[in-house]
């Protein structure tokens, strides 16, 4: 009599076929991880490309004098460089970056925004470039004080914390591997490096709101600043709109 005899793994060779498939994804998730946030980081770059254009294009209509970062509006809602912007974006979805999509609301940042203002941004300003309306003797910036348009950035990855006097300072966020995105005066957007430095309270009209990493800028005219503030000089130094405390920008830490 002959016995049926069925084929079957092993219990050794199980553990070894799982053992091969762990081994596998701990090599490819990271890959992937990685592609994938790639991906957001030319998305968000994309977007920094596209508010470069519109700033330009309000350049253009409004004899070459860029918009405050925000003013008192009539209605006496807060205007903002985002609302300023949005006839020529049109399409709110640019306003924030997929890896980190509600970064700042815009009610906690400004209070009482006025209509056509985006709920989210991931996106801050040079406060350089575009000036605060509420500070005392604003002045808005035109475009001929800009002598090196390719260095001036404009708008970058960043987030608003509280700065010296509980003013507002818009601090770099590195969210893509440790590089954040900016746009240049020129029009063009690249990455920059960012190397980790402390930690500061996210600024809300209501008080300090979370914790916040702070970020050293890397090798470009901003290098060491926690934020991209100021217009670059010829001669390699930064125009930060005056001297402490009056500055539009705040002295690097």
């Amino acid at each position: 009599m002959h016995r049926n005899r069925r084929s079957a793994f092993t219990l050794i060779e199980l553990l070894v076929v799982i053992a091969i498939i762990a081994i596998l994804a701990a090599i490819l998730f990271p890959v992937f991880a990685q592609a994938r946030e790639k991906a957001r980081q030319t998305s968000c770059l994309s977007n920094h490309k596209q508010y470069a254009l519109a700033t330009l294009m309000y350049l253009q209509d409004y004899d070459e004098t860029f918009p405050y970062s925000s003013f008192l509006a009539p209605g006496n809602c807060v205007g903002t460089f985002y609302q300023v912007v949005d006839p020529y974006v049109k399409n709110q979805q640019i306003t924030v970056c997929p890896s980190e999509p509600q970064a700042m609301k815009l009610t906690n940042v400004v209070g009482f925004p006025c209509a056509g203002t985006p709920p989210y941004t991931s996106y801050s300003v040079n406060a350089r470039v575009y000036v605060n309306g509420f500070a005392p003797n604003a002045s808005a910036v035109s475009l001929p004080l800009i002598n090196r348009p390719a260095e001036t950035i404009m708008n970058y990855d960043g987030n608003v914390a509280f700065g010296a006097g509980n003013s507002q300072q818009q601090i770099v966020q590195p969210r893509h591997s440790e590089q954040f995105n900016a746009n240049e005066v020129d029009g063009h957007a690249k990455s920059v490096k960012g190397n980790l430095f402390g930690t500061a309270s996210q600024f809300t009209v209501g008080g300090p709101g979370q914790q916040l990493k702070t970020w050293r800028i890397g090798s470009t005219v901003y290098a060491n600043r926690i934020d991209a503030c100021g217009i670059p000089r010829d001669d390699g130094t930064l125009d930060l709109g005056g001297t402490p405390p009056n500055s539009m920008c705040q002295a690097a830490p």
